[in-house]
């Protein structure tokens, strides 16, 4: 019986189901905060829409953003980014920025936004704290 699932039954749900085609890591486009801050001061555009910004988006809960955050990011936690995906619609490219290196919150919110349509989205490596210790501005509360 287990000879008969394993030459028939396994294949057969292979070739008709398919393997999963969901995003990987791999999908993953990382940026060093050196080239995030390159991309923010020169601004981008697209043949579509001249207008298009660099949007750096803080996924994580709203009190982990009001201690410290990227100066000008915008946050839309991760929770909500099906209602506030709209804030995002004229973006030419999207930085995810997480807590710190590897943050699986903006690994996911990065992996989310694709799936949504978002053509250009970015991870910044280091999140926050990989842009500190770059020397870029954080904002904190006063």
């Amino acid at each position: 019986m287990v000879s008969f699932f394993i030459r028939f039954v396994m294949p057969t749900i292979l070739l008709f189901g398919g393997c999963s085609i969901g995003l990987s890591d791999g999908s993953l486009v990382y940026l060093s905060p050196e080239d995030a801050s390159i991309l923010l001061e020169e601004g981008v555009g697209t043949l579509l829409n001249s207008d298009a910004e660099v949007v750096i988006v803080d996924p994580r809960p709203t009190w982990s953003y009001g201690k410290a955050h990227i100066q000008g990011a915008i946050n839309i936690p991760f929770g909500r980014l099906g209602v506030q995906s709209w804030r995002l619609d004229d973006a030419g490219v999207i930085i995810v920025a997480g807590e710190t290196h590897n943050d699986s919150v903006a690994i996911a919110m990065s992996k989310r936004l694709m799936k949504l349509g978002f053509s250009d989205v970015r991870t910044l490596r280091g999140g926050l704290t990989g842009w500190e210790a770059a020397g870029n501005a954080v904002v904190t509360p006063e």
